[in-house]
């Protein structure tokens, strides 16, 4: 029988959710498609809890963390970094997003990780409109348009690709721009 690792464990979890959703996330349908027994699950983690905070932790660096590192290059100049997030989300693959989001409402933990990380990026987002609108109350109003937007997208059938995405963002960028603009 073949060993596996934790980060194995996790990066199947990952695509399971990814490909077939929460719903398919099991220990037994894992350690069979990792051609492991549950033993092996439980040589690295306590509970299927312990794994979904792996997964997320794994997702939340690949996505959030480095994605802000990515986006947020230069704190002098706002516009540019709205340009990149923009660039960045929309090449982005948020089929975790939606999954996670999902299966929130009856999984009381993946509910807390999402609530945890929707404060964050709704938070970085918000210290990124105040620098760019420099209003902190119309900062806040334009982050939380702009998360909400990008939530609601996730649920958006069709789908839209990601030059769709780059243009409704675009757009919005033009809205907020007009809104920030002094009256003529």
């Amino acid at each position: 029988m073949a060993t596996v690792t934790k980060e194995q464990w996790v990066e199947k979890g990952l695509e399971t959710l990814r490909n077939q959703g929460y719903a398919e996330l099991s220990i037994v349908k894992l350690a069979k498609s990792l051609s492991v027994t549950r033993g092996s699950f439980y040589y690295h983690f306590s509970s299927l809890n312990e794994l979904v905070d792996e997964m997320i932790a794994s997702w939340e660096e690949v996505i959030v963390t480095q994605g802000f590192a990515k986006t947020f290059t230069n704190n002098q100049d706002p516009a540019s970094e709205f340009n990149n997030l923009i660039d960045y989300v929309t090449h982005l693959s948020d089929r975790l997003d939606l999954v996670f989001r999902q299966w929130a409402p009856s999984n009381e933990h993946v509910r807390a990780h999402m609530e945890r990380l929707d404060r964050e990026r709704l938070g970085r987002l918000t210290e990124l409109f105040q620098r760019l609108a420099k209003d902190e109350h119309k900062g806040k109003i334009l982050a939380q348009l702009a998360f909400n937007a990008y939530i609601g997208n996730l649920h958006t059938y069709p789908a839209s690709n990601a030059q769709q995405q780059y243009q409704a963002a675009q757009d919005m960028l033009e809205v907020i721009n007009g809104y920030l603009s002094p009256s003529s």
